[in-house]
């Protein structure tokens, strides 16, 4: 059984527009490989329930895109809202193919769990990002699992 405690790893916190900037990595059950995402926490939030937007970057583009352009935090700020900024594609599953195009593969942004045998395994980022990767934040980070939107 998956244990996201045990393989949730931060990568980075930074203070940023009365908040913070966490960077973690973790082992992922829907996508067999190590995911990465971000989140800003505005301070005095109160956990559990902490209203969250869901940032689904796209092509080409890592959890980092949002953090470093977007000037969103001080506006998550004023209305007490979190920010959750996964990675866009599994990265590193050494599939035939993978880094070949910068419109399919790694970085692609595609939603969607895979169909074709050869990306099934690890391209499960419907799954990761509509399941798995709430319930992490949910857990421990205190976001709210009703209070919830996606951009």
């Amino acid at each position: 059984a998956f244990n996201s405690a045990m393989s949730l790893k931060e990568l980075s916190n930074v203070k940023v527009h009365g908040g913070q900037l966490r960077r973690f990595t973790h082992a992922s059950t829907a996508t067999k490989c190590d995911m990465t995402f971000s989140i800003f926490i505005p301070a005095g939030v109160s956990a559990p329930g902490i209203p969250v937007m869901y940032w689904l970057s796209g092509l080409t583009c890592t959890d980092e895109n949002f953090c470093q352009k977007a000037g969103a935090f001080d506006a998550a700020t004023k209305h007490q809202l979190a920010i959750v900024m996964p990675d866009t594609s599994p990265r590193g599953c050494k599939i035939e193919g993978e880094e070949d195009s910068w419109d399919f593969g790694t970085g692609a942004g595609f939603y969607v769990n895979a169909t074709e045998p050869k990306w099934a395994t690890n391209y499960r980022m419907f799954e990761y990002v509509s399941s798995e990767l709430p319930a992490l934040v949910q857990e421990h980070f205190g976001i709210s699992a009703e209070r919830k939107s996606i951009s």
